[in-house]
């Protein structure tokens, strides 16, 4: 019996692209498929035809009216949601990825929060719309962003000087989501010419965790970690169901961002409260050790009473809360860049057992240390043929 032929039309012009591609070949090695990768810009329709595709996975750049053009080829859609349209789509949830994005400057102390895109991309669109609304459920102070339909099109692609009027309107300091990483590499250089400075003035964090486009920003970006190869094991695990004459039309699966990946775009504390902001800069410097209230308050020189109050009052939180997140956070450092076991990584961030570094790691960011561990790896791993 002939090998199932498989179409990838996908792009690899992004990072996140060849993630994704890196992902579907991971899992798909092995496996009895006729595979054949073609870019979006290629005569398709010709191949279709000739080749006659078993499944074929397409990226974002077909609507849901290019569906008659693959025939009778089952189809799997990456990132895009097109289920709707009756065709199996494996995506990112981009409400929980603009919801992070808000949490991390919100923790920073930032009281103005608002958005930055290009387009109206819908998944643009969608980031804009939750980090907004996570925003002013914290209370926080929401001016328009830039890509609103306040501003014309001419004017976000044609016309600087209203990018610059519009960043020295910006309340200061204020947290700036651009949606991906691409699209933050522009500001930075328009808020120097605007006469702010980053991240004292203006934090930025994108999304994607494209690490080369982040680290080429100055300064250097944070951004939402989102696992595009897990997105593009997903899909193969589509076309393996497919294969399998399982019927996948309209079936839908979400693969959630993994956290926050904090650069010094955002490395700041914007709090009114000196003695919250002295506890919070000595939590995270401290946090590789087994850490108390009572010893934080000793350090930063208030009792623990008032300086629970205080802590509530400008973050919304507890002392204790503070703690957990710093621990957790400098496990997740841990797990990405080393190869220690477990217990380890819970003894070096401040954590008595691995027990309990896997209950806090589950509470705060929705995973097993293992599973994040996992990601993070295939992450920050080069694709095999590089």
């Amino acid at each position: 019996m002939a090998a199932p032929r498989v179409l990838l039309v996908f792009s690899t012009d992004g990072t996140w692209c060849r993630s994704v591609l890196t992902g579907f070949m991971d899992y798909a090695r092995g496996r009895d498929w006729n595979l054949l990768h073609y870019h979006p810009a290629m005569d398709i329709d010709w191949l279709v035809e000739t080749w006659s595709p078993t499944v074929v996975v397409t990226g974002p750049e077909f609507s849901g009216e290019s569906v008659a053009r693959f025939g009778a080829a089952q189809l799997v859609s990456v990132p895009v949601d097109r289920s709707e349209q009756g065709v199996a789509s494996v995506c990112v949830d981009d409400e929980r990825v603009a919801q992070l994005a808000a949490e991390h400057l919100l923790d920073r102390g930032l009281g103005n929060l608002t958005t930055f895109r290009f387009d109206e991309s819908m998944f643009a669109t969608t980031r804009e719309a939750a980090f907004v609304a996570r925003a002013k459920q914290a209370g926080a102070c929401v001016p328009p962003g830039w890509g609103n339909p306040a501003y014309t099109q001419a004017e976000r692609g044609e016309n600087p000087g209203a990018l610059l009027d519009w960043l020295r309107s910006l309340p200061i300091p204020c947290g700036i989501f651009t949606c991906t990483d691409g699209w933050g590499r522009t500001v930075p250089a328009w808020a120097r010419e605007a006469g702010l400075r980053v991240p004292d003035d203006v934090a930025l964090i994108g999304a994607n965790n494209d690490v080369l486009e982040c680290e080429l920003i100055s300064p250097p970006l944070s951004s939402v970690m989102i696992p595009w190869e897990f997105v593009g094991r997903e899909a193969a695990e589509m076309v393996r169901a497919a294969l399998a004459n399982v019927t996948i039309a309209g079936r839908r699966s979400v693969v959630a961002p993994m956290a926050v990946v904090a650069r010094r775009s955002t490395d700041l504390l914007a709090i009114d409260d000196e003695l919250v902001t002295r506890a919070v800069a000595w939590i995270r410097d401290n946090a590789e050790r087994r850490l108390t209230v009572p010893m934080v308050a000793r350090a930063v020189g208030g009792g623990r009473q008032r300086l629970e109050r205080r802590f509530r009052r400008a973050l919304d939180r507890t002392v204790q809360e503070e703690i957990r997140r710093a621990h957790v956070e400098r496990a997740m450092r841990l797990l990405a860049t080393s190869t220690a076991p477990l217990s380890e990584i819970a003894e070096r961030s401040g954590f008595t057992s691995a027990s309990l570094l896997s209950a806090a790691f589950q509470r705060e960011v929705g995973t097993s240390p293992g599973a994040y561990r996992r990601r993070a790896r295939r992450h920050h791993e080069k694709p095999k043929d590089e």
